[in-house]
């Protein structure tokens, strides 16, 4: 056959494979191990699943966060409970390292109510915070548990510029003399009410009446608020309101100066609104029902939501995403897009609730992996047209290539990454957590 005749069939066929294309449903040739992924790189789902036939008691599983020391904080919505898990799969109450996670177990409110969660943030304090949906969010600090709490400080007595005393015990009144040059010249202590400090409390208290006047300077209604996401970065703890449409930004504010059970003198912190960090709308860095929510290295703030167009936004850092750039903006993408979480290297992690998958994108926001889905070979029968000297001829061949399907997954509301690459999945349709790898010995730091 002549050159000139070969490239006007290769022509041909490439005009018409579109339309010359039949396909038939995917087969029941699922493999045993679900695999998502392209090339030599794939990651593999790794067993057990931790789920009720393996000894785990999860009923209702929203959010899964690493913590600081590698254990894993599962939320466990239809259970007053925070599960805690090692990364070898043993749930922890008490740790050889004195870490002690029973106050999680049984969950309740100042009135002795079930507190249900749904979001968790644990800062760089070891301070754990909690949220219910409500409007309202709790706190609960691992390093106090760990160390006991031996006294809290009660008063405090100060020296004034010409070295008159003074004993004072409200912190306002202490800020306000320090302001004037009074400095600290003793602290009192007291062993009155410590458990109060080892058991979840109120962070940010929305019923405080003078909190609820600065939260309507922000048009926001202290009733309504309804967190459904939780982040911190540096000295402020941001948290997405669904209910308002609106993320906002909590002061850490000092309210009591504990000293340990090995004599540290610790100050536990409350929260105290200062801004509106993030606005309502339907544009780019605007918010719009938000979701899960987490920092990056360089103090950009990512966040989720359920809201009409943009599933992922990112605001502050170094850069942003941009809407025609970015396969992360298209809008399309996602459907109810409930977390996100970074990798060591600032790769992205979102939980596409919707579509029952995991998506990952590099730190520029370009895909790169579905993760929780199966590897399916399809059947598929190709007519080509192809011109033969003056006429076309049709021919016809059996073939087969693979999909990835959403078979894995029921629902999953979170995703978590550890500092060896490990994905964690609260697969919450299932009541389970998953855990996925890379299947190859690349270097993880690699773009992919």
């Amino acid at each position: 056959m002549k050159l000139s005749l070969k490239l006007t069939l290769l022509f041909a066929a490439l005009l018409i494979w579109n339309c010359g294309n039949k396909y038939d449903l995917p087969t029941a040739a699922n493999e045993s191990d679900p695999v998502t992924g392209a090339g030599v790189t794939s990651y593999i789902r790794i067993s057990p699943d931790w789920d009720a036939s393996n000894g785990y008691e999860f009923s209702n599983p929203w959010d899964i966060i690493v913590g600081a020391d590698g254990y894993l904080f599962i939320a466990d919505h239809t259970q007053p409970s925070i599960h805690v898990i090692s990364a070898s799969g043993d749930r922890v109450v008490n740790d050889a390292f004195g870490n002690k996670f029973g106050a999680l177990t049984d969950l309740t409110d100042a009135d002795g109510l079930p507190v249900f969660p749904v979001a968790l943030h644990q800062d760089n304090r070891l301070n754990l915070f909690i949220a219910d949906s409500s409007n309202r969010l709790m706190v609960w600090n691992q390093y106090l548990n760990n160390v006991g709490v031996d006294s809290v400080a009660n008063a405090v007595e100060l020296r004034s510029p010409t070295d008159d005393l003074l004993w004072v015990q409200n912190s306002d009144s202490i800020a306000t003399l320090q302001s004037e040059g009074w400095v600290i010249e003793s602290i009192g202590w007291s062993t009155d009410n410590l458990d109060y400090w080892l058991e979840p409390r109120l962070f940010w208290d929305v019923t405080d009446s003078l909190e609820a006047i600065q939260i309507n300077r922000y048009f926001v209604d202290p009733e309504m608020i309804r967190i459904t996401g939780v982040s911190a970065d540096g000295d402020i703890c941001y948290v997405a309101d669904a209910n308002s449409n609106s993320i906002l930004g909590l002061q850490y504010v000092p309210v009591a100066l504990l000293k340990t059970g090995v004599g540290d003198e610790v100050l536990v912190y409350s929260g105290k609104i200062v801004e509106r960090s993030v606005s309502s709308g339907t544009g780019n860095g605007t918010v719009n029902d938000p979701r899960g929510m987490t920092h990056g290295k360089d103090g950009a703030l990512y966040y989720t939501q359920w809201g009409e167009n943009f599933g992922v936004h990112k605001i502050g850092g170094d850069s942003g995403f941009e809407y025609g750039e970015d396969d992360i903006m298209e809008i399309e993408r996602f459907s109810q897009a409930s977390d996100i979480a970074l990798d060591p290297i600032e790769n992205i992690y979102v939980a596409d609730t919707g579509h029952d998958r995991i998506q990952q994108f590099n730190t520029s926001g370009r895909f790169t992996f579905n993760i929780g889905m199966s590897r399916v070979f399809v059947d598929s029968t190709i007519v080509d047209t192809v011109l033969i000297g003056s006429s076309f001829e049709t021919v016809t061949r059996d073939t087969s290539y693979q999909v990835e399907v959403a078979d894995v997954l029921d629902g999953p509301r979170s995703v978590a990454v550890d500092a060896t690459g490990i994905v964690y999945i609260a697969d919450t349709g299932n009541d389970r957590i998953m855990r996925y790898r890379l299947s190859t010995e690349l270097d993880y730091t690699e773009d992919h």
